[in-house]
């Protein structure tokens, strides 16, 4: 699902990637897994084009999918808080911290400032990964008990 991008203006190229994480770390054995299934998702796209618009190796976003690896464990403790209001929150700190290292590596990656990489990496996605994490909790709480309470 990552591989898919959808134009919404000159720029800007939504994908399902942070969709996916979220609810695959909320499908996991353990934060372990997540990892390891975040890390395998970077390691394959070092070489098949995989990554957001069919793409792979490092580049300007990379540090995105970079976050997500970091990101997963956050993902994860999904499982341990039911509630819709905490699922909320881990959501929306776990894609901040996506925000955070994707933005970063850009400013590296382009040797450009923060301001003007917030504008272009961050702003126009905000409205778009408000949509991604409340479709993630929703198909969460309707996902079976049995798949994401394996404890």
């Amino acid at each position: 699902m990552g591989m898919f991008s959808i134009p919404f203006g000159e720029n800007i190229k939504v994908s399902l990637q942070l969709l996916m994480v979220i609810i695959i770390c909320r499908m996991a054995d353990g934060a372990v897994d997540c990892l390891i299934i975040a890390g395998c998702y970077l390691g394959l796209g070092m070489f098949l084009p995989i990554y957001a618009g069919f793409n792979s190796d490092i580049s300007l976003t990379f540090g995105y999918v970079i976050a997500f690896v970091a990101v997963s464990p956050v993902f994860y403790f999904l499982n341990k808080i039911p509630a819709i209001p905490r699922m909320a929150i881990a959501c929306v700190t776990g894609t901040l911290v996506v925000y955070t290292i994707g933005t970063l590596w850009m400013m590296f990656y382009m040797s450009r400032d923060l301001e003007k990489m917030l504008l272009v990496s961050v702003v126009p996605y905000l409205p778009f990964d408000g949509i991604k994490i409340v479709l993630a909790i929703s198909v969460v709480m309707v996902l079976p008990k049995t798949i994401t309470n394996r404890e």
